[in-house]
């Protein structure tokens, strides 16, 4: 597998990612990965990383960046919003479409970037043939404002998510956003997969998405949370996305 680095230019500064293809630089697609809240482009465990090797084994080469704020890419968590990370993924997005001579890409997105994911499936449809959402965060609104309720607000209207701020401007970016508001308009493949006892996404959080989608295939993984945090889990998960996108 090879690995560059790459760089976007996103409303005057950087995001930072990787771009990963088989060996010999050939591929049949790309796709890009959106991560989580409070995550990066490797996420938790390495979710991203693990997939994106067996995505380039299956000669599908993967592009995956740090939203503003996070990982490798400028600015500071207390600068990222739900509208910066909307406006990566379509820099990214438009990315991946460029890398792949123009032709259609797959969006993939974890939690948070589940639902920018889904928005996207919307936003950016016509660049998009395949669609995979894990554990996708429909209910970041409730857990911004859980958070803020729960926790004391440090300085700068920003609070302490353990080591780094979290702003105000975050949980205001979160109003007033339908998440599933229109998803019905995309007709391409979709598939969910969700953690049986994920207490951060419920299962009913992102069941409600098949509500929308006309074409989706819905995996429940019993035993699971946010995470998936053991091995056998990790391979069934990654079997069952390779299966998707063979079809």
């Amino acid at each position: 597998m090879k690995v560059s680095y790459n760089e976007l230019n996103v409303n005057g500064y950087i995001i930072r990612g990787l771009f990963s293809t088989p060996d010999d630089g050939k591929f049949k697609t790309i796709c890009v990965f959106l991560h989580g809240y409070t995550g990066h482009k490797n996420e938790t465990s390495f979710l991203f990383k693990q997939l994106s090797a067996r995505f380039v084994e299956n000669k599908i080469a993967t592009l995956r960046y740090d939203y503003y704020g996070s990982g490798d890419s400028d600015g500071e968590f207390s600068d990222q919003t739900f509208t910066t990370a909307r406006n990566d993924a379509k820099a990214a997005i438009d990315e991946g479409v460029r890398l792949n001579g123009g032709k259609k890409i797959i969006v993939c997105g974890f939690s948070m970037g589940g639902a920018v994911a889904a928005r996207m499936s919307i936003e950016k449809s016509e660049y998009i043939e395949k669609l995979v959402l894990i554990s996708p965060a429909g209910c970041m609104l409730n857990i911004l404002t859980t958070t803020f309720r729960t926790k004391p607000i440090a300085e700068n209207d920003c609070i302490d998510l353990g080591g780094y701020y979290v702003s105000k401007a975050f949980l205001d970016s979160l109003m007033g956003v339908e998440f599933y508001e229109g998803l019905e308009k995309f007709d391409k493949p979709v598939l969910i997969v969700q953690g049986a006892e994920d207490i951060s996404v419920r299962p009913e959080v992102s069941k409600k998405y098949t509500e929308y989608y006309k074409d989706c295939q819905y995996e429940l993984i019993p035993g699971a949370g946010h995470g998936y945090n053991s091995v056998p889990l990790r391979r069934l998960i990654q079997g069952i996305i390779l299966d998707f996108l063979k079809k």
